[in-house]
């Protein structure tokens, strides 16, 4: 089994026959890149086919079982916490808060449990370009190596996005799938506080603004500030506990007034203060 150890990414890969892998709970996150092959992967009971092209996510805590049916190469991505330290992102890695961010929403889309992450052919073709030169610059290690894989790493966690963004909105026939589209459009804008607006939504998705309140309260049972607010407050645990950052940066990047709203919203949400894990 060959190994490409850098900082502060890991790819580990495989390329061999029929056998049964099972690996220890996760500490970070792991994108999991088939590039031929097939088999099936056991999560939380459930039993998920894959094959050549899939890419799916493995996310912290998770227990995973992949059984290859046949002679495989797959690729594994392993996030170091490293790579979404501040100092990290001032020096080395430019591009690392906006993963950080394509990551969370990745995470939290609830579509990292699917076959593949990765539905669109056109993206299909991309991906398989991206993992080549990922590995190859991991591997061999030439002047600029460090640039071209983190930005092979944000174009693919771009085209995941994408494709999130995209699953649903292809399907707007269905009578409910307008309702998935403003949900993920305002996660995936949740950094962007122009984009929340009730005016900006209600345009967005071709709703009159004086109801659009009711309609994303009707549908999903609260208000849209709610929402935000609540959304935010899961981000802030993912910061709590998987970065260095401190309580004033996660409340600045997150648009807070300050420390503490930040801080008297988390506890009137979660019922206990802020803190470092």
């Amino acid at each position: 089994m060959p190994r490409n150890i850098f900082q502060p990414l890991e790819i580990v890969t495989y390329d061999t026959e029929v056998l049964h892998c099972t690996f220890p709970d996760n500490n970070y996150f792991e994108l999991v890149f088939v590039e031929n092959g097939s088999g099936y992967r056991m999560l939380n009971d459930e039993q998920i086919h894959f094959q050549t092209g899939d890419l799916f996510m493995h996310i912290p805590g998770e227990k995973n079982t992949i059984c290859l049916e046949e002679h495989s190469r797959i690729h594994f991505i392993k996030f170091q916490q490293l790579l979404f330290d501040a100092a990290t992102t001032r020096n080395v890695l430019p591009f690392s808060s906006e993963q950080f961010r394509k990551l969370e929403f990745i995470l939290y889309s609830g579509q990292q449990h699917k076959q593949s992450l990765i539905h669109l052919k056109s993206d299909k073709i991309s991906v398989f370009a991206l993992f080549n030169v990922l590995v190859s610059e991991a591997s061999h290690r030439r002047s600029y190596a460090d640039s071209n894989i983190t930005l092979c790493l944000l174009a693919l966690l771009n085209m995941v996005a994408r494709n999130i963004l995209e699953s649903n909105y292809v399907q707007a026939v269905h009578p409910h799938a307008i309702t998935h589209d403003v949900l993920h459009y305002i996660n995936y804008h949740i950094y962007e506080p122009e984009n929340l607006t009730i005016e900006h939504l209600a345009q967005e998705f071709h709703i009159a603004p004086g109801d659009f309140s009711t309609y994303f309260k009707d549908q999903y049972g609260v208000p849209l500030e709610q929402h935000i607010l609540t959304y935010k407050v899961k981000l802030a645990d993912t910061r709590l506990s998987y970065t260095r950052m401190s309580l004033d940066e996660i409340a600045a990047e997150l648009h807070f007034t300050d420390t503490s709203h930040f801080s008297r919203t988390y506890r009137r949400i979660k019922g206990t203060m802020p803190v470092k894990r």
